[in-house]
């Protein structure tokens, strides 16, 4: 199915709605990425009932992505979708809900560690990380929002664009380690293992997005 049939496929009733509630589950998910902002400001104010509080609010939304995605799949399998396009969606919406569940995981392993100290090298490397990848959830967003109402050259800038940020993240992560190996003499071991989770639970988040944006690629695109 090219782009053009399927754009065509999308603009029944029922087949729209599909990607409605596909659009719906990415303000979720933007949600749980966009709030890890908020949580790294308090978690580095030592501030531990607000980062809870923000935790929380972070893990309540991701548990409503898993209602949607739920819904989403339940509607694919009871419409009349193609089977080679139901795949595609499927494992689309699968990739984003996973990237929610990464974003929830990394800010409960570092809310562990709301009471160490850690060297301002990691502290700058982490929030450089958060916000770079909230800028590759609003560029993949464009994707998304741009499959069938922009010329391919301009989607295609946009995938690139998410592209580019995790591969910024990427080269962050690898200071991070660095960071982590050699600035940390006084932090106790259980807590560096806890924070190396935290960053690749982080950095699976962004992997996840970038993989959503070149499934969109591939399915209008190709």
């Amino acid at each position: 199915m090219n782009s053009k049939e399927m754009k065509h496929w999308l603009s029944r009733r029922r087949e729209s709605r599909i990607l409605d509630r596909i659009r719906e589950h990415l303000v979720h998910v933007n949600s749980c990425i966009a709030k890890s902002k908020d949580f790294y400001k308090f978690w580095t104010a030592k501030d531990e009932k607000a980062a809870e509080n923000m935790y929380e609010i972070i893990h309540q939304e991701e548990k409503t992505a898993d209602k949607v995605e739920m819904e989403i799949v339940q509607m694919l399998s009871k419409g009349k979708t193609p089977v080679y396009v139901r795949a595609d969606l499927l494992s689309f919406v699968r990739k984003a809900d996973k990237a929610a569940g990464s974003i929830k995981r990394g800010t409960n392993n570092l809310l562990l560690l709301i009471n160490h100290t850690f060297p301002e090298g990691i502290i700058a490397e982490l929030e450089a990380i958060i916000d770079l990848l909230i800028d590759e959830m609003n560029a993949f967003v464009k994707v998304f929002d741009g499959m069938f109402k922009v010329e391919h050259s301009v989607l295609v800038n946009y995938v690139q664009k998410v592209d580019e940020i995790e591969s910024k993240i990427d080269q962050n992560y690898k200071k991070l380690k660095y960071e982590i190996a050699y600035s940390t003499e006084k932090v106790p071991a259980g807590a560096l293992i806890i924070l190396d989770h935290a960053i690749k639970d982080i950095e699976e988040c962004s992997d996840l997005i970038e993989d959503c944006a070149e499934m969109i690629s591939s399915i209008v695109l190709l």
